[in-house]
């Protein structure tokens, strides 16, 4: 039986910005130290999936890069050729909306290629752009969430990160309330014409 993981995103990006990171070759998801990705490990619950989540991230980083290829508009077009991409962009504030769903063979190393094809973005924010990344898988209940800001990313932790987390779910939903008063039609559609530029 195939395993999922969907990915949300809700973000705050001026449109010239938006169009550079779709032209951008995807980063590889070694761009970032494996300190960077522990957070992934940690977001679990059950203490034995952190710590296998732990030994196995080495190799999870090293599986994603060999699948990642091409720029990020490719990589959006191919999930929304399965019908599993559904996006929203309103011009006016930026705000952009990415939902999909990935088929897992590999649970690691899907989510670090999930996470991997949005973390990019913030190499092309600038000044009040950001975001919230929430990952969810149908194998469990948590959930693992990323904010995005310019030149940076790091998971939060429900707990530890309450403060910052509150405020990038009011600026999340900020944005899908934009987002929905924006540009409709295909994923494929719309990044179509955040290239025109």
């Amino acid at each position: 039986m195939s395993q999922y993981v969907m990915m949300s995103a809700a973000t705050a990006i001026a449109r010239p910005r938006l169009s550079a990171y779709l032209r951008a070759p995807v980063a590889p998801a070694s761009t970032w130290a494996e300190d960077d990705w522990t957070g992934l490990c940690e977001a679990w619950n059950d203490g034995d999936v952190r710590r296998r989540y732990r030994a196995e991230l080495a190799g999870a980083v090293r599986e994603c890069d060999r699948w990642i290829g091409g720029d990020y508009a490719g990589l959006l077009r191919g999930l929304d050729g399965d019908g599993c991409l559904t996006a929203g962009f309103d011009e006016a504030s930026g705000s952009l909306t990415l939902d999909f769903e990935a088929r897992v063979d590999f649970r690691l190393p899907t989510l670090v290629w999930a996470f991997t094809a949005l973390r990019g973005m913030t190499a092309f924010m600038a000044g009040d752009d950001g975001g919230l990344l929430t990952a969810t898988v149908d194998w469990s209940d948590d959930r693992v969430l990323m904010h995005l800001a310019p030149k940076r990313s790091s998971f939060l932790d429900g707990s530890r990160d309450a403060e910052a987390l509150s405020r990038a779910r009011d600026a999340a939903f900020d944005v899908r309330c934009a987002a929905e008063d924006g540009e409709a039609g295909s994923a494929t559609e719309l990044i179509g014409r955040l290239l025109e530029d």
